[in-house]
């Protein structure tokens, strides 16, 4: 047997987009018969990015990792979860101290010490983080810039060289939305074709952690099966088949365990709600169909309630927040098929046609957020079942690759 791992995710592909459309499929589908799938994997509340990376990292709940949204509140404002913000040991950080070399390509959320290889997230760069639909960038903290700034690795360098590649995305202007829409597209493609090159390479790392993020653009700025948003899900699908190539063809595919899955799912959405006029002036985080809150005393935290009841939004215990800021940040719930937007400050209407008519971070427990997971490899039974928990994911991983299982709060999937 062996215990290399690649850990490949894919941006928002909900359990029943995959369950309904197989054809979109095929390269993960051939992953599929001979391993094991989990039906709806469970998405960690908030149904978001940042905290569903970090649940596949970490293994622990929201309240224990402290990422409980893409943005976490710093005692003054909602800013970007960062690496260094995760509390707890993650799967790389854990194969580090177990002597494994650990790689992380176009991935988010691993810190650059816990890695022998690093190429950031195309999405960092040496000043701002600016993802392919936010309108305006976001300042970059010192623990991206450490990620963005990581040492250049001979390994793969060399690996990238053997097989006719690229070492660097390519330099673009990324100034307007589809400039950054195409870079994104080609730097998803070119980080599938490292994931391969390293795999099969001579000096190949234990742990391969990667990822693909244009699915998740395409189904905000498109809607949910759109065929824009079946497209995307086939060029994600094309990825994965770039990685089985690499394998194949240096007799390498029953050497690699392989997990493919999303952080989170996806949902239409009909309506959208401007917390920036039904509760004007009040600090708020907006996490698709959730909403962060951090009022300024109980008298605001009332008024809130009050006015966002009048559009059907319920406030939700906070327990996924870490526990010395519940004091400090509140959620609240929209129904189905309503979101919560704020990116336009000159918005006079409470509500409104969605900019986003696809999202998540939907109530926790609606299944629209449920996302899927395939596993296939020496160290993966056959099977099928039908759910399973965020928190399962972690200790999973750490079986595949022979850490200790100790530490984590859930059992291994299988």
């Amino acid at each position: 047997m062996s215990n290399k791992l690649i850990v490949y995710m894919i941006d928002g592909v909900a359990a029943e987009h995959y369950r309904t459309e197989p054809g979109r499929f095929p390269h993960i589908a051939s992953l599929e018969r001979r391993g094991f799938r989990i039906e709806n994997l469970h998405a960690e509340a908030l149904g978001t990015s940042l905290p569903g990376r970090t649940s596949m990292l970490t293994g622990m709940t929201a309240d224990m990792s402290g990422v409980y949204g893409n943005k976490i509140w710093d005692g003054t404002e909602f800013r970007y979860s960062s690496p260094d913000d995760i509390r707890v040991p993650t799967i790389p950080s854990r194969a580090r101290a177990a002597g494994k070399t650990v790689a992380s390509l176009n991935a988010a959320m691993i810190r650059q010490q816990d890695t022998d290889i690093m190429k950031a997230p195309w999405f960092i760069d040496g000043v701002f983080i600016q993802r392919a639909r936010d309108v305006e960038p976001s300042p970059a903290t010192a623990s991206w810039l450490n990620v963005i700034n990581a040492p250049k690795s001979d390994v793969f360098i060399q690996a990238c060289e053997a097989a006719g590649i690229p070492a660097d995305f390519p330099q673009m202007d990324k100034a307007q939305e589809l400039q950054r829409a195409f870079f994104g597209l080609i730097a998803d493609q070119m980080a599938a074709d490292w994931v391969g090159a390293l795999a099969a390479s001579e000096h190949a790392p234990d742990l391969i952690w990667a990822e693909f993020l244009m699915t998740d653009f395409f189904q905000h700025n498109t809607g949910y099966k759109s065929e824009i948003s079946h497209w995307i899900m086939s060029q994600a699908d094309m990825a994965v088949g770039k990685i089985l190539h690499y394998l194949r063809e240096a007799d390498q595919l029953d050497q690699w365990n392989i997990a493919v899955m999303s952080d989170h799912g996806h949902s239409a959405i009909e309506t959208a709600l401007h917390p920036q006029v039904i509760i004007p002036g009040v600090t708020v985080q907006c996490e698709g169909g959730s909403l962060l809150v951090a009022p300024k005393d109980a008298s605001e935290l009332e008024m809130v309630t009050e006015k966002l009841a009048e559009y059907g939004v319920e406030p939700y215990p906070n327990t996924c927040i870490p526990t010395e800021m519940q004091d400090q940040v509140y959620v609240f719930v929209a129904p189905p098929k309503i979101s919560f937007e704020n990116d336009n400050p000159d918005e006079t209407e409470p509500t409104g046609h969605p900019k986003a008519t696809s999202t998540h971070g939907l109530k926790p427990g609606m299944t629209g957020d449920d996302r899927f997971a395939i596993f296939a490899g020496p160290n993966v039974p056959q099977g099928c079942i039908p759910a399973a928990n965020a928190v399962q994911v972690a200790p999973s991983f750490a079986k595949i690759l022979d850490l200790p299982l100790d530490g984590f709060i859930a059992v291994p999937i299988f």
